[in-house]
């Protein structure tokens, strides 16, 4: 997911209807869940 994707995601939500702060705040949850699965595939599982 690079900056790009997430540009794209927001032009797509603005060009669907949503309202600038509400698209901001879809790619800021957008970021944060794509991190999330990033660090959890970096770590190493614990047995």
């Amino acid at each position: 997911a690079g900056r790009g994707e997430f540009a794209t995601f927001y032009k797509r939500l603005i060009t669907n209807g949503k309202m600038p702060m509400v698209a901001i705040a879809a790619v800021m949850r957008k970021i944060v869940v794509t991190l999330n699965a990033r660090l959890r595939d970096a770590t190493i599982p614990q047995s």
